[in-house]
């Protein structure tokens, strides 16, 4: 592998989004008569609308889950705007590495657009990174590789020179399915021996990351 790009997944791993969704979704589940497990927020990490809204349906079927996921989206968007959910540490100091061998980056979220920029201009970040692809832009959610595979496409960078950091098992499960190399950089979920065929490396946090790609960085 030559190191020609770095493809960034967004909740959890570039900004502390997960903590504040999960409170979210927890009370507006309650405030509908449903509640909402940790197990079932875990299966949901990671995955766009529809495949959630399939998700949810399953677990919960007396829930309605677009209503749910309207009221996750309007309050997530709120607490981006008045600064509530703060960047992951290394963040900053990890885009400056790249910078500084102009290295292109991308984001691959499973959320929508409008909701990931909401989250980068409010940080300063939306023009540090060259695409954007997100949840509501493909057909297919991770662990399908689709996501990843169209940020590689929109770069116009082969797919096993790109670098894929993640926090969740589906992220992880993507990247590798779209022939990349993968880095955890754990948040909610720690890393297990499960995971293993899913990840190349494991850093504690994006600090950790520069050292890992240094060898490409020189």
């Amino acid at each position: 592998m030559t190191l020609q790009a770095v493809i960034f997944d967004m909740d959890g791993l570039l900004t502390d989004s997960e903590t504040v969704a999960r409170v979210i979704l927890k009370d507006a589940g309650r405030r509908m008569g449903a509640e909402i497990s940790d197990r079932l927020l875990d299966d949901i990490t990671g995955v766009n609308r529809e495949e959630c809204v399939t998700l949810l349906r399953a677990a919960l079927p007396g829930l309605d889950a677009e209503a749910l996921l309207a009221v996750h989206s309007r309050e997530m968007d709120a607490a981006a705007r008045r600064g509530d959910v703060p960047l992951k540490p290394g963040v900053r100091e990890l885009l400056d590495a790249l910078d500084a061998r102009r290295i292109p980056r991308a984001v691959a979220s499973s959320t929508e657009r409008a909701l990931v920029e909401t989250h980068l201009a409010r940080h300063g970040l939306l023009d540090r990174f060259d695409c954007l692809v997100c949840g509501d832009m493909i057909r297919r959610s991770k662990p399908a590789p689709d996501i990843y595979l169209a940020a590689a496409e929109a770069l116009g960078i082969t797919p096993a020179d790109c670098l894929v950091l993640e926090d969740s098992p589906n992220g992880l499960k993507s990247g590798r399915a779209a022939g990349m190399r993968t880095c955890m950089v754990p948040d909610r979920l720690p890393y297990t021996d499960a995971l293993k065929p899913y990840v190349d490396d494991v850093c504690a946090s994006l600090l950790g990351v520069i050292p890992l790609i240094a060898p490409w960085l020189s």
